[in-house]
């Protein structure tokens, strides 16, 4: 199915894609109520990326009510390199395949085992400059395109990742998009401060993603039915749903 409506959104995000390929790595933000597309943007900026010779990896955030799951998404992103046995990964130093190999068994055999507390300052930043410097050298080859969805639901490390990331990218050929719902972060979450300080910075982009227009919803309609949809469904539709497209496809 066709992309709807999101092309000033998708223009944004690939001039940020641009940008790290000219060696100025960014971060940006893509942010939204659940069902408006934030999945559909991200995959059709994927699919271009890799059209245009970009390396992209992803992971996404996991929701485990109690608890959490230190890493997840990094670790998703990462493990397909682990299983290829990807050769950025043997021209990394023993101390980087030590550190990589905390959250990524198999990678060392040195370190494995349980995941770093985020409360050990030394063990996190050991890991941090590991990854830093994994993302730069699989960006050299080609723009690297890294995509962390959900991250409402992020974990307490994943979160100082992010913020790490956004004060250590400089020349890397490196974009890391992250999507988050906005209708989730209550006056508490714990995303709310992180986003208020990193959206503001040069190299962030922040994308918001509104609810589908009455034009676009019936553009939606259409390719949904084969055919221009009746007006009585339309109108049906869009005051139920109110323009967000998973409701309406739903």
């Amino acid at each position: 199915m066709r992309l709807i409506g999101r092309e000033p959104e998708l223009a944004e995000l690939e001039a940020a894609l641009a940008d790290a390929a000219a060696g100025r790595a960014s971060l940006a933000f893509v942010a939204g109520e659940s069902g408006v597309g934030k999945s559909r943007l991200l995959g059709e900026l994927e699919r271009r990326a890799r059209d245009r010779g970009a390396r992209v990896i992803g992971g996404d955030c996991v929701e485990l009510g109690e608890g959490e799951l230190p890493y997840a998404p990094i670790v998703a992103a990462l493990r397909p390199l682990v299983r290829a046995q990807d050769p950025v990964l043997d021209a990394l130093s023993p101390r980087d395949r030590a550190a990589l190999g905390v959250v990524l068994p198999g990678l060392s055999t040195e370190a494995e085992g349980a995941r770093p507390d985020a409360d050990d300052a030394s063990a996190q930043a050991r890991l941090f400059e590991a990854l830093l410097t994994l993302l730069d050298r699989l960006g050299q080859a080609a723009p690297l395109l890294l995509v962390l969805e959900d991250i409402h639901w992020a974990d307490r490390s994943t979160r100082g990742f992010v913020a790490f990331l956004s004060r250590s990218l400089c020349r890397e050929r490196v974009l890391l998009v992250a999507s988050y719902r906005s209708d989730e972060l209550h006056r508490r979450h714990p995303l709310r401060p992180l986003l208020a300080e990193l959206e503001r910075e040069a190299g962030s982009r922040r994308v918001e993603l509104a609810r589908f227009t009455r034009d676009e919803l019936t553009a939606q309609l259409a390719d949904i039915l084969g055919g221009a949809p009746d007006a009585a469904l339309v109108d049906r539709l869009w005051a139920r749903g109110g323009g967000n497209p998973l409701f309406t496809e739903e």
